[in-house]
């Protein structure tokens, strides 16, 4: 009888927590991150204990765990990085025993493991501070409780996903059809919704309180701008967008290894048996094809609808990945020649280790355009840092980095004032350009940034000096140039420059649009 792997499982979970400790501390935050990170600072500091002064479109549960670590750590990036960090070091083991309790084989359960531990995309998503990481940690925690026949566990565990991400609704088929294939009858599914009711009312009791009403999800909906499905025109470029991204996510080389090894798999699955399966064998292959199924119709709808390719809609897909390949892998060894097959098999097993660590080193130093790496902020907290001792009064004019700046800036006197386009800013700085604070703006350095938003810098500067100001460079990153905005002493024909008595009413007129806009900034879904 087959032994359940302790000891590798353990080892490979020590060897994850050493290989994704870099990053916990050397990545820096995503305009997502530090806005997320910031809601946690309000939590944290008991400011905003409810979160109903910010515009929030998301669950709250990771919030409220980072808040935790706050006191704890101080006003650091890795405080809001632990809650992953940890759950993405459990969920090692975690799909080690998930692969154990469907298939009952040592082999399947430390490859999952090993696997999962190694994925490129996954190594860099665990120093984050994005929902993803626990989303996927706890959608896995309740497969395994599907696993084990513990209807109650699972369904908190899935309540416990929905508070982090709606997104787990997508999981909702997975976890019944998984129930079904293990043979629960009414009393298992009681006991699942029964579970499901205490996160659910726990959060819509979170949502009345802090707004009275039940809005949350329709926000989330507005700001993601709905769901519909792809232009024809679009197919084909989001089809080798979603290739591109899965390669880098678990690097080309693996994925032009293993693309194969699935594709041999699925077509066993599709032949018809030659000998009647018995029991057992019986429930292993429908929860292959629950896996398989799953992961094509999960990959279709992010194709065929129009959502945005993203990296992070991949992590939860990547510990079902892992024990399809597994599972792939097992069964190949199954069909070779019966010549010393545990050779084989930890033979094979040692190669695909070693291709796995050679690609995710690279996402381990955080040098793969996934997750959070250590360039990530554009330089934010560099030329934040110019700004740590500014007056009360202080005005930072941004369009591009404003969640950034709410994190670095939390604690400072500096007022961040979002603006929509230069004409906006011109309007602002007519206004109260001459009041005695000191004003500056942040615009992307034009001199390094290739981007897109690199291009519309200049027009924003010339609005700011034909508005009667100019701009003086005190800071800069790769990315970002902060200028200070002082006002001209004469206009370019001698007369003086404006002073609020003489400006237009209309101009005072947009001022309120304005300062509403630079507080309703959403956040990205």
């Amino acid at each position: 009888m087959s032994r359940f792997p302790k000891i590798p499982l353990l080892l490979m979970t020590g060897l994850t927590a050493v290989l994704r400790a870099r990053g916990l501390f050397a990545n820096s935050f995503q305009a997502d991150e530090a806005l997320f990170a910031t809601w946690a600072r309000e939590i944290a500091i008991w400011h905003d204990p409810l979160l109903q002064m910010q515009p929030i479109d998301k669950p709250p549960l990771l919030f409220y765990l980072q808040a935790l670590f706050y006191p704890l750590f101080g006003p650091v990036e890795f405080a809001a990085r632990w809650p992953n960090w940890i759950v993405s070091v459990l969920i090692v083991p975690l799909i080690g025993i998930l692969a154990w309790k469907l298939y009952r084989r040592p082999g399947t359960a430390v490859l999952a493991a090993a696997l999962i531990a190694l994925f490129p995309l996954s190594v860099q998503f665990s120093p984050t501070a994005f929902t993803d990481p626990l989303l996927t940690f706890l959608l896995i925690a309740g497969l395994t409780a599907v696993a084990g026949q513990k209807p109650g566990w699972a369904g908190l565990l899935f309540g416990l996903a929905l508070i982090t991400k709606y997104q787990a609704i997508l999981f909702l088929p997975l976890l019944a059809g998984l129930g079904w294939v293990m043979g629960w009858r009414w009393r298992h599914w009681f006991r699942g919704c029964a579970g499901l009711l205490l996160p659910v009312g726990l959060f819509f009791a979170w949502e009345k309180a802090r707004t009275g009403s039940f809005s949350l999800w329709q926000t989330q909906l507005s700001n993601f701008g709905g769901v519909r499905l792809s232009w024809s025109w679009e197919i084909w470029p989001r089809f080798w967008a979603w290739v591109d991204l899965w390669q880098t996510a678990v690097s080309p080389l693996i994925f032009f290894l293993l693309t194969p090894a699935i594709a041999w798999f699925f077509f066993q699955h599709l032949r018809p048996p030659t000998t009647p399966s018995a029991p057992p064998r019986l429930c292993v292959k429908k929860i292959d094809r629950l896996l398989l199924i799953f992961i094509l119709g999960y990959g279709l709808f992010h194709w065929l609808w129009a959502i945005p390719v993203w990296d992070r809609y991949l992590l939860p897909l990547l510990p079902l990945l892992a024990l399809l390949l597994a599972r792939a892998y097992g069964e190949l060894l199954a069909h070779l020649p019966a010549a010393a097959p545990i050779r084989q098999f930890r033979g094979a097993m040692v190669i695909l280790v070693l291709l796995f660590i050679s690609a995710s080193w690279s996402a381990r130093n955080g040098r793969t355009p996934l997750g959070s790496f250590p360039q990530a902020d554009q330089g934010a907290a560099e030329v934040a840092a110019a700004l740590a001792d500014a007056p009360y009064g202080t005005v930072l004019y941004d369009h591009w980095f404003s969640w950034q700046w709410r994190y670095h800036l939390f604690d400072k006197r500096v007022f961040v004032s979002w603006f929509p386009h230069g004409a906006a800013l011109a309007a602002d700085l007519t206004a109260f350009g001459q009041d005695g604070s000191a004003r500056y703006l942040a615009v992307p350095n034009t001199a390094t940034s290739a981007s897109l938003s690199a291009g519309v810098a200049q027009p924003i500067i010339r609005t700011v000096q034909e508005a009667g100001f100019t701009l003086t460079a005190i800071a800069q990153s790769d990315q970002i140039i902060l200028y200070k905005i002082n006002p001209q002493i004469t206009q370019a024909c001698g007369e003086p420059s404006r002073t609020i008595s003489q400006i237009k009413p209309q101009n005072l007129c947009n001022l309120r649009n304005l300062w509403i806009n630079s507080w309703r900034h959403h956040a990205a879904v």
